[in-house]
């Protein structure tokens, strides 16, 4: 009886309206069944990302001939799979060798080549798995997310002369948001750089995928001279900022003082070179004589030829007759003397190199917190630092940094009362619902419960309007009952058959049951009769 009169009560509503309870009772149904799907579906994890199309394309077919489930985001290259599934999928597309992009490596030597392989292709081949390897390194560095390595490696000669060293480029892929340290680019240089044979690191590239040049292959350019003398100048300032704050640390207390140094750094390059002379310092180095004396008959007279360039002939002496008196011997006619000395003068040879990076001047300002001092009540106050320990303090930072008055160097001490800085708050642990089967559980909680409210809010309204009863009219009986009776009590003053609805007195309640039992006196028979019958 009841769904005979919701069938009723449905056709009786205008078409639109039985249209829009109809479509708003299969969407609710949809809905649910969703949410209990999604309730019960597993999560998704990355299984690789960053994937070109070709590689993408492996990779789900792969995944299909296995029949692991996937999911696939097209723009970014990422493809996902139940987190259940993510060890053995990745494990059947290593066994592959899937993606290619990270298994063409040493991997590639290994493989059969076959007969009758050129030399060419053997040195392209070790030049791409050299590449890959030092690659693959690359991206193991904090801040990389890819890389790619480009190695110039010319034919050498066998001639000396024209020996050519190789060159490299390096391309990043850097997170978003991240960036390299000098250090980190310095440290790529240098693990490529010495895993090739006749690479210096001067001959080495490194770039990012913005195109922005990490390293300078010149070292002696303006631009990188500036980045190093600017780094220098910080590390210089750095320095004594430590040693001051180290040294008033313990006499003020932690976090009671800050510290600022200037530093005029003189990075001139001078080189100067200079000879000297003591002429009042004299040694002899070398000294060389000679004596010359020449005899009267040694002299040549006569008449210039061959004869008179003869020595003169002897004749052997007589027989001595008497003894003779001794002859004086004869004395030079000429003598002469030759002497050359060579003195030493002392003489003095510098070669100065003035050192670069000398401070020229130093400015160095200090601040420091009131002091505390425990007052009567044993709580501590705050007291402004007096004149003699300001002093005491300017003394103690002017010995830190090396204060040299000749040079123009300042030092400024001040007493400043310090804000209290605000408790930041200890760090959150890992929340208990990050647990995956709190998770999950949770998933399917909500699921229960959105059910729920969507049959109390959207299915519960629409199955009481279907099941309504019919407005206007007095039904037509098809058997009776007593149910059928009660409404027909209710549809009574309705005012169906063309009364008027909502009559407001007595007289016309009277007048309209005349005139249906007029129209109808079997079905006001029926009526009085149950009346009876329900009276006793």
């Amino acid at each position: 009886m009841a769904e005979a009169t919701a069938s009723r009560s449905v056709f009786e509503l205008p078409g639109l309206r039985q249209l829009f309870l109809l479509v708003g009772l299969a969407a609710a149904i949809a809905a649910g069944l969703w949410l209990v799907f999604w309730s019960q579906g597993p999560n998704y994890a990355t299984l690789y990302s960053q994937l070109s199309e070709r590689e993408t394309a492996q990779v789900v077919d792969a995944l299909q001939a296995a029949g692991i489930p996937h999911k696939l985001d097209g723009p970014s290259g990422t493809v996902r799979v139940p987190e259940p599934s993510l060890r053995e999928a990745r494990m059947r597309l290593a066994a592959q060798g899937l993606p290619q992009s990270d298994a063409l490596g040493v991997e590639m030597i290994q493989k059969d080549t076959g007969f009758g392989t050129s030399q060419f292709m053997e040195t392209a081949r070790y030049q791409l798995a050299i590449e890959t390897e030092l690659a693959r390194t690359i991206i193991k560095v904090q801040g990389v997310q890819g890389a790619r390595v480009h190695l110039a490696l010319p034919h050498q000669s066998a001639f000396v002369r024209e020996h050519r060293n190789a060159t490299a480029s390096v391309m990043l892929q850097l997170y978003p948001g991240r960036h390299l340290e000098p250090g980190q680019v310095a440290a790529i240089s240098h693990l490529v750089a010495s895993s090739v044979p006749d690479l210096e690191t001067k001959d080495i590239t490194v770039v990012d995928q913005n195109g922005t040049l990490l390293s300078s292959p010149d070292g002696n350019d303006a631009l990188s001279v500036s980045a190093k003398q600017l780094e220098y100048t910080r590390s210089v300032e750095d320095g004594f900022t430590r040693r001051i704050e180290q040294l008033l640390t313990p006499l003020v207390g932690a976090g009671r003082v800050r510290a600022g140094v200037t530093a005029d750094i003189d990075f001139t390059v001078t080189e100067q070179s200079s000879e000297n002379y003591d002429p009042q310092k004299q040694v002899v180095r070398s000294e060389q004589t000679a004596n010359e004396q020449r005899m009267q008959g040694d002299l040549a007279m006569g008449i210039p030829g061959a004869l008179s360039n003869q020595p003169p002939q002897t004749t052997p002496a007589p027989p001595a007759a008497k003894q003779q008196p001794a002859q004086t011997p004869p004395q030079p006619v000429a003598t002469n003397n030759r002497a050359t000395r060579n003195f030493e003068i002392d003489r003095t040879v510098s070669h100065v190199l003035q050192p670069t990076g000398i401070v020229k001047r130093l400015s160095v300002a200090v601040i420091l917190d009131n002091k505390q001092v425990a007052g009567a009540d044993g709580k501590a106050t705050s007291e402004a630092l007096t004149d003699k320990e300001l002093e005491r303090y300017t003394s103690l930072v002017r010995e830190a940094v090396g204060f040299d008055e000749k040079r123009g160097d300042r030092v400024e001490v001040i007493n400043a009362s310090f804000s209290t800085p605000a408790t930041g708050e200890p760090a959150a642990e890992e929340p208990w619902y990050a647990n995956p089967m709190i998770r999950q559980a949770g998933r399917q909680a909500a699921a229960v419960l959105a059910v729920l409210l969507l049959a109390v809010v959207v299915l519960r309204p629409i199955m009481k309007t279907l099941l309504a009863p019919p407005r206007g009219g007095l039904a037509r009986a098809d058997g009776g009952g007593g149910g059928d009776l009660a409404r027909d009590r209710v549809t009574l003053t309705g005012g169906g058959g063309g009364g008027a609805p909502g009559l407001p007195n007595y007289e016309q309640h009277v007048a309209a049951a005349r005139s249906m039992i007029s129209q109808d006196p079997k079905r006001a028979a029926q009526v009085v009769k149950e009346w009876v019958t329900a009276d006793g």
